[in-house]
């Protein structure tokens, strides 16, 4: 179950919305993108507009995005969607994982030659969630000011960072959600997570939130990124 996905009006409070970038064809396809430069496809523009659509009812302090043409498609959907220019700033620290030689490979591919051992094959677990949670760090200290802040990423990036966040750093589930939930989420998803200014305190309040699409979405194979 999800909750409405709101404008966070409480000045104590930065809400950090996570969106997914729009469907891509290696997305269709089944290939292994990491740091693959892939734009999105038909489908993946009109989620983006969807979404784009549906952020012009919420105002947006700050867009930080990944650098990678899919993330940065999808989020300026979003910004022209704006009553007026905000600020936007691209990152490679918000990249999906790098896979190594994995990178563009079906993934029946790489499971028959590598195993599930395939995830394993460029940048490490450990090295992904230090540059997300370096990234992380950033824009909750560079916004003490804002109310609402939105980070357009990868679906990959989204399930390991929210896992680190619950299980490492302590962030608390909203009574909406159980831990069994933060899995891959669909395209242009919505996740939204708020951090208490003065104690760092977070809460994960939705995750993977699709309604903008007309429904709740799931990805059917968990092992893509």
């Amino acid at each position: 179950m999800t909750i409405d996905v709101v404008s966070n009006e409480d000045p104590e409070i930065l809400r950090i919305f996570v969106v997914r970038h729009g469907q891509t064809d290696h997305n269709v396809q089944k290939i292994l993108q990491g740091h693959l430069d892939i734009d999105i496809n038909e489908v993946g523009q009109d989620q983006s507009e969807k979404v784009g659509e549906f952020f012009s009812q919420i105002d947006i302090d700050e867009f930080i995005s990944s650098d990678l043409i899919r993330c940065r498609n999808t989020v300026a959907e979003i910004v022209k969607r704006q009553d007026e220019q905000k600020s936007l700033r691209f990152t490679s620290n918000l990249r999906e994982r790098e896979m190594g030689i994995v990178q563009g490979m079906y993934l029946k591919d790489a499971l028959a030659k590598y195993g599930e051992n395939f995830r394993n094959m460029g940048e490490t677990k450990v090295q992904l969630l230090r540059r997300i949670d370096e990234e992380w760090q950033h824009v909750i200290k560079s916004n003490r000011n804002s109310k609402n802040v939105l980070l357009c990423t990868h679906g990959g990036v989204i399930t390991g960072f929210t896992n680190y966040l619950y299980k490492d750093k302590k962030y608390q589930l909203s009574k909406f959600l159980e831990p069994h939930d933060l899995k891959v989420p669909f395209n242009t998803s919505v996740t939204v997570i708020d951090i208490n200014k003065d104690t760092s305190h977070g809460t994960i309040q939705t995750f993977g939130n699709t309604s903008h699409l007309g429904g709740q979405f799931e990805v059917k194979d968990q092992r893509l990124r």
